[in-house]
């Protein structure tokens, strides 16, 4: 039997990249190096806030959240069920649900390793940052960073404490990091050189992930739009007339955001299921794939899709590098447009991937090295 592992990370969020990074991480370390690693049901409060049915902070976006939910019940009821059934199913977590660093503090020592990672777990400006994401709760037991981002947010620039968080990482075993960003500021805050390491949805291939799951289909050719930011209509014309275009329908995920923001005026369709493995099939059976996202760029290169990654006319957050990392690890930052601009290039020009699969071997097999080297 290898060793116990407990993984802390964003498991619960209903974010499909998320839940499926946490998947990776757990399924590699078990089936490939065979361990007895387990997701700890970490989740505080602003998790809870974010992905329940009410959001309890003093806020309007709460409020906002809230009214918008009690309106479409019945879409947001089924949206949190496929994301719960995933995570009962596939996940798995520990059948203890803790809230707090305090109440994970009684773990200490029970397992041979804690991995902090992947995903946001490291931006401390998001609505569920937490300290025991640092493995703050932990004193007596290995501690790993596997591939934790920090987002835009450079902790000396945001924390209330910067030395704080600098203790906390000089306090890790192992450490890695997402992007080039964050290895800049984890060096400006500790003086620690850390190692780029691949996103865990980047250690299994695409058989690999194709074979993980049941997967639902959708009998006929469409454009899948993995977005999260459904509210803008500068955004929603342009698909629509790539749609036109293209003669074919763009499906989305978000049923709440498909029911609140009318995404039907313009053509786009929801689709019946939603969750990780709806994500997994849309990406894999689309005909051309449109994303604002970090793991919607991922699968798609990974899948060898026809895709486009796009943004607003003005980026707002410059420091936030995890878009443009992943590209330009992939070799694919040419599909990094402007939205607005998009039906007016040749958005039907294919991707030559030769260069891609190299890139992605490179990242792996980096990663695998990076794994080996703290289970020793």
């Amino acid at each position: 039997m290898g060793k116990k592992i407990g993984i802390v990370t964003f498991h619960s969020a209903h974010n499909c990249g998320s839940m499926l990074q946490a998947y990776a991480l757990k399924t590699i370390l078990n089936e490939k190096y065979k361990q007895n690693a387990e997701i700890i049901n970490f989740v505080n409060r602003g998790s809870k806030n974010l992905y329940g049915y009410i959001d309890f902070r003093p806020k309007k976006s709460a409020i906002k959240h809230n009214m918008h939910t009690l309106l479409h019940c019945p879409a947001v009821k089924k949206s949190r069920k496929d994301y719960i059934e995933f995570s009962d199913k596939y996940l798995k977590p520990t059948q203890k649900e803790y809230h707090t660093s305090k109440e994970l503090s009684e773990l200490d020592g029970k397992y041979d390793m804690f991995i902090a990672g992947g995903d946001q777990v490291w931006n401390i400006m998001c609505p569920d940052a937490d300290d025991a994401y640092f493995l703050d709760f932990v004193k007596n037991t290995k501690k790993v960073a596997y591939s934790p981002s920090l987002g835009g947010n450079n902790i000396n620039e945001f924390a209330d404490n910067p030395k704080k968080y600098a203790e906390f990482l000089k306090d890790f075993d192992y450490l890695s990091v997402r992007e080039p960003n964050g290895q800049k500021w984890i060096k400006d805050l500790t003086g620690i050189e850390v190692p780029i390491i691949a996103d865990p949805t980047l250690l299994l291939t695409k058989e690999e992930w194709l074979s993980q799951f049941e997967l639902p289909k959708i009998d006929e050719p469409f454009i899948f739009n993995y977005a999260f930011f459904h509210h803008n209509p500068t955004a929603n014309l342009p698909i629509q007339k790539i749609s036109e275009e293209m003669g074919m329908p763009v499906y989305v995920l978000d049923m709440k955001s498909w029911y609140i923001y009318r995404l039907d005026k313009f053509g786009i369709k929801c689709f019946e299921k939603t969750g990780p493995t709806a994500f997994i099939s849309l990406m894999a059976n689309a005909e051309m794939v449109l994303t604002q996202s970090f793991h919607g760029t991922l699968f798609a290169a990974l899948f060898h899709k026809h895709f486009w990654s796009y943004h607003a006319p003005i980026i707002k957050k410059k420091d936030d590098d995890r878009a443009t990392a992943i590209m330009e690890q992939l070799g694919v930052s040419d599909r990094y447009v402007v939205i607005d601009d998009l039906p007016k290039m040749d958005f039907r020009k294919k991707i030559d991937y030769s260069n891609t699969d190299k890139l992605i071997g490179d990242l792996r097999a980096k990663a695998f090295e990076y794994i080996e080297s703290f289970l020793k």
